[in-house]
């Protein structure tokens, strides 16, 4: 978008700056620019005098441009000093090209813009107005705000007066009289971090049977004597929900009160007391419980909840069952080991078989590149890697994984001018027969490895330089292979790395592109990426593009390609105009 000189000061002529450079004739003559462009310009020559003009500002600063590479105090620490003062404080960072290992630094610490050195003025004004118009904006919404506020403090004087009656209906369950789950949910909230808690979770054995044989009316007499017989025979210091349909809570600290102790003596006390009478016949109820206790209250009521079903598991009523947490490590390692087991059988069976997604260019929107995915077929059904991937890895069979769609899919795209990636890790480049069996599936189907992107996590990138994986990514670059670095941004991201591998494409870590239409932070983030991306040479790659929202914000943003469910899912076989 072109913007013009009219445009730009019809936004930032109000506001505020603080100009922070140590070049004396770039600050000057950057200076005689902004003078032109805003209403107020303080200048510093480095980090502490910077810092002490942002102190000694009663009203602060709209926005701060600061280099990074200044002595006493650099930039980075300088933005850190000011957003612990304010954290929403808009900042622009100018840097040399060398420096781009403070990009992703800088990047974190929610700067807002990022200028490189030497300041190109079309750049400079972009960005200027970029960012401008960000205070423009948080201003108006603090005015409308401000106004909002005013209607609802008028609102809520209104509702005030029926507080009470809106407040039992929230939180008082109609049939019991009991707190309901909101005020549990309130309770568990604001226990202390750390705090030791027991939760009983009761549930009424049957409780269908006395609906269909007594009626509604009964049923709801049954639970409200439930609750009335809880309440009696429970000391003060416990807390008493009705949770769910026939379902209580108590919550109580279990360094005063025995845990077990309780749940025996309501159990006895329900096998002795009738609960009423139907056609003269005393009617009687029995209640299971599960119990867990823990320090955390995120647990509570799911451990809960697993005790009770294995209490119910039995097939006798009126137990109760503590949840024990060796026996839900048990329970995931033999998890775990009927994976292993089935991926090896699946691998032996040759039941592993590539899926593929497309990859399509954000300008044509046409598909330019498949993704292979590793799938199992099992009886029919498609496994996904969520089921198998930590089996394949923790049974060392990652590289055996690896080859297997390796030459699946050679075979399938042997013959055809089509591009396509696939994924290799670090335990594939460990190998020393990896290259090897490559450069035979490519003799054997023919395959032109510039067709070819081998998908790579930084973990391989950030070892060692003399390192194996590193070489044999050297090699793979050496044969014609292209490469590309998966979740980018989710660990120590370095464009400094990325250079030397010889990296082709970044695919963006889908945490940044989920919802990106509304998050102007992650749109910051990625604009960012895609832009120092191509100032080195590489091509960018949006994945988990879901929406036809989240597709067009990513192609505004620069980004190359995109790939996720708004175009495709996975597919078991290639489009036929793809096939010859």
């Amino acid at each position: 978008m072109q913007i013009s000189l009219t445009d730009l000061v019809n936004i930032t002529s109000p506001l505020r700056i603080l100009y922070v450079e140590d070049d004396v004739i770039l600050r000057e003559n950057t200076v005689a620019l902004l003078r032109d462009l805003f209403s107020e310009i303080d200048e510093a020559s480095d980090g502490m005098e910077a810092l002490k003009c942002y102190k000694d500002r009663p009203n602060g600063y709209d926005i701060v441009i600061t280099d990074l590479n200044m002595p006493h105090m650099n930039g980075m620490d300088l933005i850190r000093n000011i957003q612990a003062i304010n954290p929403k404080q808009p900042i622009i960072v100018v840097s040399a090209h060398n420096e781009t290992e403070y990009f992703l630094e800088s990047i974190r610490n929610n700067v807002n813009g990022y200028i490189l050195k030497p300041i190109d003025f079309d750049q400079l004004i972009e960005t200027l107005y970029k960012v401008s118009s960000l205070v423009k904006e948080r201003y108006e919404k603090a005015s409308n705000q401000a106004h909002l506020q005013q209607k609802l403090d008028e609102q809520t004087k209104q509702l005030a007066e029926n507080y009470q009656l809106v407040h039992n209906f929230l939180t008082i369950d109609k049939v019991t009289k009991l707190q309901n789950a909101t005020m549990l949910y309130n309770f568990l909230d604001h226990i202390p971090q750390n705090h030791l808690m027991t939760i009983i979770l009761y549930n009424i054995d049957n409780f269908s049977f006395i609906n269909q044989t007594y009626g509604a009316d009964f049923a709801d007499e049954a639970l409200f004597k439930v609750g009335e017989y809880l309440q009696y025979n429970l000391s003060q210091d416990v807390h008493l929900y009705r949770y769910n349909s026939d379902e209580f809570v108590i919550i109580f600290d279990p360094q005063i009160i025995n845990p077990e102790f309780v749940a025996i003596q309501i159990q006895a006390f329900f096998r002795e007391t009738p609960i009423g009478e139907y056609e003269n016949q005393p009617v009687y109820i029995t209640l299971s419980c599960g119990i867990a206790t823990a320090n955390s209250t995120a647990s509570l009521l799911p451990n809960a909840r697993i005790a009770l079903r294995e209490a119910r598991m039995r097939g006798v009523p009126n137990q109760y069952n503590i949840y024990n947490t060796q026996d839900v490590f048990l329970k995931r390692a033999k998890i775990e080991t009927t994976w292993i087991q089935k991926f090896r059988i699946a691998l032996e069976e040759d039941r592993v078989v590539p899926y593929f997604q497309p990859i399509v260019d954000n300008h044509t929107c046409q598909i330019v590149k498949y993704e292979c995915l590793a799938r199992i077929e099992d009886d029919g059904e498609i496994i996904s890697p969520a089921n198998f991937l930590e089996a394949a890895r923790r049974s060392g069979l990652m590289s055996n994984l690896t080859r297997s769609m390796i030459n699946k899919s050679f075979k399938i795209f042997a013959g055809q001018n089509v591009a396509f990636s696939l994924n290799i890790t670090n335990e594939d480049l460990l190998n020393q027969t990896f290259i090897d069996f490559l450069q035979a599936k490519q003799k054997l189907y023919k395959i032109d490895p510039s067709l070819v992107t081998f998908e790579i996590l930084e973990d391989i990138i950030i070892s060692d330089i003399n390192r194996v994986p590193l070489q044999n990514l050297h090699v793979l670059k050496t044969m014609g292979y292209l490469l590309a670095l998966d979740d980018f941004g989710s660990d120590r991201s370095n464009f400094n790395r990325l250079e030397n591998v010889g990296v082709d494409f970044l695919k963006i870590d889908g945490q940044f592109i989920k919802g990106i239409d509304t998050n102007p932070r992650n749109q910051d983030i990625v604009e960012s990426i895609a832009s120092m991306a191509k100032k080195i040479g590489m091509q960018v790659v949006a994945e988990f593009v879901a929406t036809k929202e989240e597709f067009e914000m990513v192609a505004k943003l620069g980004v190359d390609f995109s790939q996720g469910y708004f175009f495709n899912a996975p597919l078991e076989f290639l489009p036929k105009k793809d096939v010859q």
